[in-house]
């Protein structure tokens, strides 16, 4: 129960505007998130997934047939 109301409050923070930038700042921000260089940063954020995704996936299932 306690990880339910945990995980409720991380997306009740997410999801408010709280987490959102003011007015006169947002634009800026969504200038330096979404400029051209966005799919390559995203793709390097999203790189040690796949890394520890290849090496436990293996690991897994080797040790399923055994």
């Amino acid at each position: 129960m306690r990880r339910f109301n945990a995980l409720t409050f991380q997306t009740a923070l997410l999801a408010s505007s709280a987490v959102f930038a003011c007015e006169t700042c947002r634009p800026a921000v969504e200038a330096g998130i979404f400029n051209e260089h966005f799919w390559g940063r995203l793709a390097i954020t999203l790189l040690p997934f796949g890394v520890v995704l290849c090496v436990v996936a293996p690991l897994h299932f080797l040790g399923r047939e055994r």
